[in-house]
């Protein structure tokens, strides 16, 4: 027989509520990491990318804040896309202990292409909203971040 606890209304309402993030996290991700595969590229490779393609030129400390990442693993992430000649590292003149981390023409090639189709593929997860729920729910989520005012 199925247990049901409760533990009252609000709290049961957050515990849905964090299943239901998480599950939609983890399928968001599971599909980025499906979509990203046969270009041989991991989901941090291409926060990298792509954050390199729209902001430019950045150091790894930027690129840590930006791509949501650690240090450690931006380290390798680097390392991996350096091997593969999507970017370069290049020393900061201003500051020796600093790099420079660079798309390569092969790098912002790929990028590009990748892009676009990885907006297809977020018009395809996120078809079964509408463009106001889409607003509200974006809203909704800064709201929850701390990134808008929470006046009530």
């Amino acid at each position: 027989m199925k247990r049901i606890n409760t533990y009252g209304e609000e709290n049961d309402t957050n515990l849905k509520l964090v299943i239901a993030l998480s599950r939609t996290q983890l399928s968001l991700g599971r599909d980025l990491q499906n979509f990203l595969t046969p270009y041989k590229l991991t989901v941090a490779q291409f926060g990298v990318l792509e954050a390199l393609y729209h902001k430019g030129d950045m150091k790894i400390c930027e690129l840590i804040e930006k791509t949501l990442s650690t240090s450690g693993n931006m380290t390798v992430v680097i390392r991996n896309l350096e091997k593969e000649g999507l970017v370069t590292r290049q020393s900061n003149p201003e500051d020796r202990r600093a790099f420079w981390i660079q798309l390569t023409s092969k790098g912002e090639t790929l990028i590009e292409a990748v892009f676009n189709l990885h907006l297809m593929e977020l018009n395809r997860f996120f078809k079964l909203l509408t463009e106001a729920e889409k607003h509200q729910l974006h809203h909704l989520l800064k709201k929850l971040n701390g990134l808008v005012d929470n006046k009530i």
